[in-house]
């Protein structure tokens, strides 16, 4: 009897062991993920991305130097602040990024809510929510589809819903998920109405899409309107100095006329800064 109760106190010490090990690698894997979707403010670019918008950046401030100096050496200049476009681009790739987390964080709320109306558990839900996500965005994996299974491995961490979802919300920057994060955390503490939570929250997110998508539509022509004046610009430059090559050359060759031309894209350059601030709506 003795050396029966000592094998399983070997045993269980061994199990012990072992499950503290795959704790500690589950954990361990657990934080790199989290690293790795650190936050959504920030968009590492592979190498060949941002030789490619560089390289869009450099050439296309090329041809304009070229087109307003017609000198090597400033061209080559222009052609340098070209590269900080990969910077600005960086910066509308991460609102684009939020705004399909946006829309696909709805899609998660409304199936969240269709699986507690079926009476699943919260875990429940995220599971099967997780199951329906993978379906409706197959292929390359999304956003939403990473943070469900991120919830769900914290959650079998024993990590609490509420901490996970605030985490979330804060690494996305998405308002709407800060005060569902609120909500939900508030709904757990006094037992409120999760299921008409969620609904009411799903509504006024699809209320403040379509608002958006309004707007966008409403200002697409003007935003088009703008394109073309600031290409036209630079075209009438173009078109000008090979209709009337001797009129435009002291504009080329003598200092006053370099000053001239780089007040002129100076002036040009704010206007295209100055309208896309005045048509970038955010709320």
């Amino acid at each position: 009897m003795p050396r029966i109760l000592t094998l399983v106190y070997n045993f269980y010490t061994i199990y012990s062991k072992l499950s503290e090990m795959v704790f500690k690698v589950k954990y361990k894997a657990l934080n790199e993920e989290l690293l790795y979707y650190a936050s959504y403010d920030i968009y590492n670019y592979g190498k060949l991305e941002w030789l490619l918008y560089a390289s869009a950046g450099a050439i296309t401030m090329a041809l304009v130097g070229w087109v307003f100096y017609r000198n090597i050496i400033l061209t080559v200049l222009c052609s340098l602040t070209g590269l900080f476009y990969p910077k600005i681009r960086k910066k509308q790739l991460i609102e684009k990024r939020r705004n399909v987390l946006r829309l696909q964080f709805k899609d998660l709320l409304y199936y969240l809510g269709a699986s507690l109306s079926a009476g699943r558990s919260v875990e429940q839900a995220f599971i099967q929510a997780h199951r329906t996500l993978k379906n409706l965005y197959p292929g390359e994996k999304s956003d939403i589809v990473s943070e469900t299974n991120l919830i769900l491995k914290r959650l079998q961490m024993n990590e609490n819903i509420e901490s996970i979802l605030k985490d979330f919300a804060e690494r996305s920057g998405i308002e709407e998920v800060h005060h569902f994060a609120d909500v939900f955390s508030v709904c757990k503490r006094t037992g409120g109405n999760l299921v008409e939570i969620i609904r009411t929250t799903t509504r006024m997110i699809s209320e403040r899409i379509e608002i958006k998508q309004e707007i966008e539509t409403s200002i697409a022509a003007k935003k088009q309107e703008q394109r073309i004046l600031s290409v036209s610009s630079v075209a009438m430059v173009l078109f000008i100095s090979i209709m009337s090559g001797e009129f435009m050359e002291p504009m080329f060759v003598t200092a006053s006329g370099r000053v001239i031309m780089t007040f002129s894209l100076i002036l040009l350059c704010s206007g295209v800064i100055i309208s896309n601030r005045l048509m970038n709506i955010k709320f």
